[in-house]
């Protein structure tokens, strides 16, 4: 006997044409939350008056799609958001709207329209690259990254447990001066390093001082795609998915 109640409650799926735009984050807006800038981005897309997707069902919400969420502190020098329109709009015209809304510190430096993914951009992210700096941090990463286990302490799940981070460590990048070490480590859905893990690594591994590593600028400056080694920035695989219209 078929459900009839179940084949009611089906919804349709409505077409998306999404903007995938590329923003920075700088200043005291890094200090708030990934939810409470997710309502920034809400608030600006309604002064906007953008026709945005929503979710359907009792509480509906704009569909976007963030390829990796951004921890409190940390600023990004290029992070990608997938807008949801309900009608196609071309790239220059969203941003033209919805650039005077955006708060000081939070700017869309670019977009464009794709068609509808087959993977969502967040499942596309793979890795992450950081930029620390902090007085004398390059020798102790240095130093971190030479470790074969990297073992810190990590809440999970309301409990504190004791983790090796060294598999999540893939390589130091730029390090030619004293107070400024880039790397690069997994980040994602499946593997992610969170820098403020790190840090606390750092200085229980090297001791380095707990204090300079409170006082450390964060920066995220790249998203990486792929299976390590042969991953791709995100910029650099925007031309395949315009090859490929995904």
């Amino acid at each position: 006997m078929r459900n009839d109640n179940v084949e009611m409650h089906k919804k349709e799926h409505l077409p998306q044409f999404i903007l995938r735009t590329r923003f920075t984050r700088r200043g005291p807006l890094s200090f708030i939350g990934h939810l409470d800038l997710m309502k920034v981005i809400e608030r600006a897309v309604r002064r906007a008056d953008l026709p945005i997707l929503h979710t359907q069902g009792y509480n509906p919400r704009p569909v976007m799609v963030f390829a990796l969420p951004l921890g409190v502190g940390i600023d990004t020098t290029g992070d990608y958001v997938d807008v949801a329109m309900s009608v196609p709009m071309e790239a220059d015209e969203f941003l033209d709207r919805i650039r005077p809304q955006l708060p000081q510190g939070l700017e869309f430096i670019s977009a464009r329209q794709i068609g509808e993914p087959k993977d969502s951009i967040m499942s596309i992210v793979s890795a992450a690259a950081y930029s620390l700096e902090a007085p004398g941090i390059t020798q102790k990463i240095l130093d971190l990254f030479s470790l074969e286990k990297v073992e810190t302490q990590k809440k999970s799940k309301g409990k504190i447990k004791t983790v090796d981070i060294r598999p999540l460590m893939i390589k130091p990048l730029t390090t030619s001066t004293p107070d400024r070490a880039d790397i690069m480590v997994y980040a994602g859905s499946e593997k992610n390093l969170r820098p403020d893990v790190l840090l606390a690594a750092l200085c229980e591994q090297t001791g380095y001082g707990k204090d300079k590593a409170d006082e450390c600028i964060v920066t995220r400056t790249a998203l990486y795609g792929g299976t390590y080694p042969d991953i791709k920035e995100l910029s650099e695989l925007e031309i395949k998915y315009k090859e490929n219209n995904i």
